[in-house]
């Protein structure tokens, strides 16, 4: 078993590495990592319906895509990740239980109140302060889990607060859950000495982990998968399930309520309905988002240029 502690904060790199060491290698990993903050969704998650575009926008926190299922999480530099990549046996019964045994037994010895939920997720007095995930491939497996530490709760909250009512589609929805930090059972803990700890941990339990970092090999192929998928519109929005979102704005004496149907991250079709005859310059305006990314970043590029009109500044607001 090899031992691999991240230096990288960007979830883009840490995505991709888990990937590489899953497709590209035989050997087993425990991978560990932080990220600055970001909201990552499972693979098959619609990302727009599980956050809060404005709230993530204006407070610079990334939207990432990973490749297990599962639903959201957010990370900060006070959560730490475990991931455990290894190869299977043909036929194996594979158990998340089993492969993250370590880790919980870990932890059970720091606090003995954390307990194991029938989801797998580690629990403190009730509360989750970890979630995990799970992707096979060929005959490999990777299982990994957040774990909170003293991660900011707020904007936890508030990163993963999406409109989902304004959302139809066929996408795996997140299962909210009360959250807590491990640091309210551990005094003056950290990610440095819980990374430490583990690490001590791992080679009594082990002896055969070996600490090792990744050879300068492997940068150009995991920066490619960076650069052509884990930071790309494609992955992060375009993998999203079709899906339609319902809006209603009321703007001057006008009730307008439209659809949008979105397929692969781009606004496919715009519906409108109005209590009044709208103006051309408006109904212009609107369906002019048709051939847009419907993500934050990509309609505040288009609506809210310099000389953009108090209408698009209007619907800007509404379209998440």
């Amino acid at each position: 078993m090899n031992l691999l502690i991240s230096p990288s904060d960007d979830p883009y790199r840490n995505l991709a590495t888990e990937e590489y060491l899953l497709k590209n290698s035989d050997e087993d990993f425990i991978y560990l990592f932080v990220n600055k903050p970001c909201v990552v969704v499972g693979k098959h998650q619609n990302v727009q319906k599980e956050i809060d575009s404005n709230f993530i926008y204006d407070n610079n926190i990334l939207v990432s895509r990973r490749l297990s299922g599962g639903g959201a999480v957010f990370h900060d530099e006070g959560n730490l990740n475990f991931s455990f990549i290894q190869s299977v046996s043909f036929g194996e019964n594979i158990s998340y239980k089993n492969i993250t045994q370590s880790i919980f037994t870990f932890l059970k010895q720091l606090a003995p109140s954390i307990t194991l939920s029938e989801r797998n997720d580690f629990l403190l007095d009730g509360s989750k302060i970890s979630g995990s995930a799970m992707h096979v491939y060929k005959n490999r497996v990777i299982a990994h889990c957040t774990l909170l530490i003293d991660c900011n709760l707020s904007n936890l909250s508030a990163s993963l607060k999406g409109n989902q009512d304004r959302y139809k589609d066929k996408s795996i929805a997140s299962v909210r859950s009360k959250v807590t930090n491990l640091s309210k059972a551990i005094e003056n803990i950290s990610i440095k000495s819980l990374t430490t700890d583990f690490s001590d941990y791992i080679q009594t339990e082990n002896l055969t982990v070996n600490l090792i970092s990744l050879p300068e090999a492997t940068h150009y192929p995991i920066s490619n998968l960076v650069t052509n998928k884990y930071s790309t519109q494609n992955w992060i929005f375009g993998y999203s399930p079709k899906y339609t979102y319902s809006s209603t704005i009321r703007y001057d004496k006008n009730i307008i309520n439209y659809i949008l149907e979105v397929e692969k991250g781009i606004i496919e079709r715009l519906i409108i309905e109005s209590n009044n005859e709208l103006s051309q310059y408006i109904s212009l305006q609107l369906k002019s988002l048709e051939g847009k990314y419907h993500n934050i970043y990509a309609l505040k590029k288009w609506l809210n240029t310099p000389h953009a009109s108090s209408f698009n500044q209007f619907l800007l607001n509404s379209l998440f």
